[in-house]
């Protein structure tokens, strides 16, 4: 006796939600196309997290524990010996930790829409021994807070100098501010004895 059109019909539905449910089960969803199931997900998701709260930590840590370097009290060509010595060796060079006092001689002035951000610029006559050189210091409104000079007035810098620097000058002063990498302290910069940033 042959079954039933019903019995028929009945039993391939049965046999449609068990090749569904085995698909599911070996990463496939009914129609062939791969799929992950919330267990293959939810380790994933844990360890993005953890990996953003470690860099979050990391990145908060670096200037708890870098070294806080006092601001001179008065502005000496010994204070700029190591700028001096640097420009003097005629290569081009990126070194952190370097101190620069001067003069400026013109307000600072803007620079907009840069990579990181708005800078300001502080254009700055410092003495060495033997005569005086002409220095760049740019700060970073995100990092700094947004720190002016009228022309005249008394800076002091300590961050990464760069050699060559931009136009006239022979080398500038950057990153003046709380360390974002590993082996620099944290930088700051004094304009007429107002500290930027006031504190790491």
């Amino acid at each position: 006796m042959q079954p039933a059109a019903s019995d028929t019909a009945a039993a391939a539905a049965v046999e449609t939600k068990r090749s569904r449910r085995i698909s599911t089960e070996v990463g496939e969803q009914p129609g062939g196309f791969p799929v992950q199931s919330c267990e293959s997900v939810r380790p994933m998701r844990s360890f993005l997290a953890a990996a953003c709260a470690a860099v979050l930590v990391l990145a908060g840590s670096l200037h708890a524990c870098a070294q806080d370097v006092p601001v001179p009290t008065h502005c000496t060509p010994q204070v700029n010996a190591e700028l001096a010595q640097i420009v003097a060796s005629g290569r081009p060079a990126t070194v952190d930790n370097v101190m620069v006092c001067g003069t400026a001689i013109g307000s600072s002035r803007t620079q907009h829409g840069r990579l990181h951000g708005d800078h300001q610029v502080i254009p700055l006559r410092v003495p060495v021994n033997g005569g005086s050189a002409l220095v760049e210091v740019v700060t970073n409104d995100d990092l700094d807070g947004v720190v002016t000079a009228r022309r005249g007035a008394h800076v002091a810098a300590f961050g990464q100098l760069y050699v060559p620097a931009h136009g006239r000058y022979v080398a500038g002063i950057h990153d003046v501010h709380c360390s974002t990498h590993r082996g620099a302290a944290n930088g700051w910069v004094v304009v007429d004895e107002t500290r930027y940033p006031s504190r790491c």
